[in-house]
């Protein structure tokens, strides 16, 4: 099966350490684990983490999945640099089962958060591209967090 990777930026208008909270938080909206049906999460290096995300909502971003049921995400937390970067294992259906590589870095500059996202080993089809259209979701969605917050 054929590999790739992703590697998306977006400018953030918030402090690094508020990015990378936020991005982690369950309950704030952006990271990947906000909005799921159930989020298990041990936020340290060798922590695990699950996230289901209802098929429908999933569904919308890719025919290519059956209805019902939870969509699993699945990982383990190999490093852990806050404010500056994590790096964490996925696993989901759209990764055929794969054990792929999530790196998040938050780097501080022009008065905000450059944050970039690398996935690594996605299989190249539907559902492991899908994987560029959820991540630039979620990065527009922090951003979105942090300049709502922002205005007075």
């Amino acid at each position: 099966m054929k590999l790739i990777d992703l590697k998306l930026t977006r400018f953030i208008p918030g402090p690094p350490d508020e990015v990378f909270d936020v991005w982690f938080d369950p309950d704030s909206p952006g990271g990947p684990w906000h909005g799921a049906e159930k989020v298990l999460m041990n936020l340290a290096v060798d922590g695990m983490f699950y996230f289901g995300v209802a098929r429908a909502e999933a569904r919308a971003k890719s025919s290519a999945l059956p209805d019902g049921g939870a969509l699993g995400h699945f990982g383990r937390f190999t490093a852990l640099e806050r404010p500056r970067a994590a790096e964490h294992t996925w696993m989901s259906e759209h990764t055929r089962g794969l054990e792929t590589t999530v790196t998040v870095t938050f780097e501080g500059r022009d008065a905000g958060t450059h944050m970039t996202i690398v996935h690594r080993g996605i299989p190249d089809d539907d559902l492991g591209r899908a994987h560029e259209s959820g991540w630039t979701s979620l990065l527009s969605r922090v951003a979105d967090h942090f300049a709502r917050a922002r205005i007075p």
